[in-house]
């Protein structure tokens, strides 16, 4: 239908602007280092009524780098990342959360050692599409999601090789994704939030 030939036609653009990031600056100076990324998203949203890294989704994409000093170096990535929550327990009825983003982490790389990587960073993602769903289909007239999502990234990464890393990543919205339904907010509290752990692989061009 319609919906999924749109839904084709920008995920065609996004692959083509990751492509383009990797090469344009692989070739472009001999201090980037750049390489392709993929790996499984693991998360959950505070806020929504159910609790538990539950909803799985995918990541795929490439990252640039330059060492700054022997111990530290500077990341930039772009990514499709896949967020939002599922509901283990359908019977209750509460609605899960779907969320497609095109994610950019600025990444700074602590060197602990030549096979142990530290790293600390922001995101900025912008919304693809974002929908709320039970066993009834997709909810209608529900809360709208930030067409931005801004967060903070810890994590760290254990090199196999010089071409391959593997990297485990806690990530978490700084401000709001969406509003409470009720439009409360108590202190910190001023809305819905992603929170992901997520499992990346790296190869290095």
């Amino acid at each position: 239908n319609c919906w999924f030939g749109i839904k084709s036609e920008i995920m065609k653009r996004i692959f083509f602007l990751i492509i383009l990031f990797i090469f344009q600056f692989n070739s472009s100076a001999q201090e980037f280092n750049a390489g392709i990324l993929s790996g499984l998203s693991t998360t959950q949203v505070s806020g929504d009524n159910l609790a538990g890294y539950n909803k799985a989704g995918l990541i795929i994409g490439g990252f640039v780098n330059r060492d700054i000093s022997q111990s530290l170096a500077l990341q930039i990535e772009m990514m499709y990342i896949q967020k939002g929550s599922s509901n283990p327990k359908v019977e209750n009825l509460i609605a899960e959360i779907n969320l497609e983003y095109i994610e950019i982490p600025l990444i700074l790389i602590l060197k602990s050692s030549e096979k142990i990587n530290f790293d600390f960073g922001i995101h900025i993602s912008a919304l693809i599409d974002g929908y709320y769903k039970d066993i009834y289909g997709i909810l209608e007239n529900q809360i709208e999601f930030s067409d931005y999502e801004f967060g903070a990234i810890g994590g760290i990464a254990y090199k196999l090789n010089e071409k391959i890393s593997l990297c485990t990543r806690l990530s978490n919205s700084i401000i709001p994704i969406a509003n409470h339904a009720s439009g409360q907010t108590y202190r910190l509290n001023k809305g819905k939030y992603n929170t992901g752990l997520n499992f990346i692989i790296s190869y290095k061009l």
